[in-house]
């Protein structure tokens, strides 16, 4: 992957560019895809509750994830050693969860709809793309670094591509901060 670059324009916005491997591309996209996937699995098993529903109110789980990569993705919404009320964490949660999971999806889809349906390996955004590509980027990472892999050989392969996506957004970043 180049580093990203920005674009200045004197008519139009800035646009941040950079050009990715093919197999680079194709990674991110399965990533973004396998995600995707995980979070709205998530999001669909939530029990239902048919007065909950009837209101109008928002509900989710009450419980935080069992998968590892889920549980960083929502974490508790109380730290450990934080005064506790007996249910908080699971009203916010139930409260709260599906619009995060949301949030996490509009910007997993900003990276697919940069990836674009073609295959290209040159990316451009805007500024405010870029704001949620660097959301789903870090989404990715810590999705990634939390899996369990049950091979030690395998353990290698995901520090590379934590460390890769990690580069992506040190780079989207430096660049932002111009």
């Amino acid at each position: 992957m180049q580093a990203w670059k920005k674009k200045k324009s004197l008519m139009r916005a800035a646009k941040f560019t950079t050009v990715l491997e093919p197999m680079e591309r194709e990674v991110l996209g399965d990533l973004t895809a396998t995600v995707s996937e995980a979070i709205i699995a998530r999001a669909q098993s939530a029990p239902k509750d048919e007065l909950v529903q009837m209101l109008d109110m928002p509900t989710g789980h009450t419980e935080a994830p069992e998968d590892p990569s889920l549980a960083r993705l929502f974490p508790d919404f109380e730290k450990p050693g934080d005064e506790e009320y007996d249910g908080d964490n699971s009203l916010l949660r139930s409260l709260h969860e599906n619009d995060i999971a949301r949030a996490k999806l509009q910007n997993l889809q900003v990276i697919n709809a940069a990836l674009g349906p073609t295959g290209g390996v040159e990316v451009t955004i805007s500024e405010e793309e870029a704001h949620a590509f660097l959301i789903g980027l870090n989404d990715l990472r810590l999705f990634v670094a939390a899996g369990d892999v049950p091979e030690e050989s395998m353990q290698d392969d995901r520090d590379t591509l934590v460390e890769w996506l990690a580069y992506c957004q040190d780079s989207l970043l430096q660049v932002l901060m111009g």
